[in-house]
């Protein structure tokens, strides 16, 4: 498809993104099933390029075009300028990933970066890196979810058994005032909480997702944090944060909202080993917190066995 205007650029983003909104992309099909057009590996083996390629999504997804976000929204930076900031940023990434398996991204990106020098505005500006962040959002959500985890079975500490010193402190917890209610359904589990959203101590985040309510997301198990799932919501919010809290002294319940590293919805049932600090959302309703258990041991299977889809559903109470 060959384009006439950074419009035109922004649809097709829109229209990729809408396709892979709950079907898997054929591009990370064709990693796990190693059947890359290309072939792209040395020695015949995949996983090599599968790897680093899943590292390299994950970075340009959050690392690269939400900063390249927050910059261009600057009123102070010159939109000419940032044509220059994003070219220099973005091609590392979206030509290897281009190489390695994504065609139709890289060939996004190369239109991105011809045609927003050439952007109506900067709203428009604006609108058409919030459309490739959550275009990249997705395919990071989807290539982390497909990744083979399960590998991590062969590499486990020595007396896993042994609790490493605790970092929490639960007189650190953030103590919300009861908000607006929230519903989380986790289907096909048929399991359903109520959460109140921190309304009053990060109230600019909580609005961003309740103009995005509702919507379903790909539901996943962290891999380092603990026992917290989380999924890449369908937004790009860059909310002031009033109220964060380190993750290690986060009560059961609780919800977080990551800007940072992909707008992830995340949801902690259980003990958590990190210490560093994300925004609060909210927390599920005290009666709900119990059933959470069977929802992140079917995640964690999902996540590291068997791949079948979870599905989160967040709306409105």
């Amino acid at each position: 498809m060959s384009y006439a205007s950074l419009g035109d650029v922004i649809n097709d983003i829109h229209s990729h993104t809408g396709l892979i909104a709950h079907d898997e992309p054929a591009e990370i099909h064709a990693f796990r099933t190693g059947t890359l057009d290309n072939q792209a590996g040395s020695y015949g083996q995949y996983f090599g390029t599968w790897d680093i390629a899943a590292g390299m999504m994950r970075d340009y997804s959050m690392y690269t075009y939400y900063p390249l976000l927050q910059i261009v929204e600057n009123p102070a930076i010159d939109l000419s300028q940032f044509a220059f900031i994003l070219d220099s940023f973005d091609h590392p990434y979206s030509n290897y990933l281009r190489y390695s398996g994504f065609p139709k991204m890289g060939k996004l990106a190369f239109a991105m970066r011809e045609w927003l020098p050439q952007a109506e505005s900067r709203r428009q500006a604006v609108e058409a890196i919030r459309a490739f962040c959550i275009y990249t959002n997705k395919m990071a959500a989807w290539s982390f979810h497909y990744f083979p985890w399960r590998l991590g079975k062969e590499f486990t500490y020595s007396q896993p058994e042994a609790a490493a010193p605790s970092l929490a402190d639960p007189a650190l917890r953030v103590k919300i005032n009861q908000g607006r209610k929230i519903r989380l359904t986790w289907q096909p589990l048929g399991i359903t909480v109520d959460a109140y959203l921190a309304v009053n101590e990060n109230p600019e985040l909580c609005q961003d997702v309740i103009n995005a309510l509702p919507f379903t997301i790909l539901q996943d198990h962290a891999v380092v944090t603990g026992e917290s799932m989380y999924a890449w919501c369908p937004l790009v919010s860059t909310a002031p944060i009033h109220v964060r809290e380190r993750i290690c002294d986060a009560p059961k319940g609780r919800l977080r909202f990551s800007q940072s590293t992909g707008q992830k919805f995340i949801v902690q049932y259980g003990p958590t080993t990190e210490d560093l600090a994300q925004p609060v959302l909210g927390e599920v309703v005290p009666e709900h917190t119990d059933r959470l258990d069977a929802v992140g041991i079917e995640v964690w299977k999902s996540t590291f066995e068997t791949k079948t889809p979870i599905w989160l559903r967040v709306e409105l109470a």
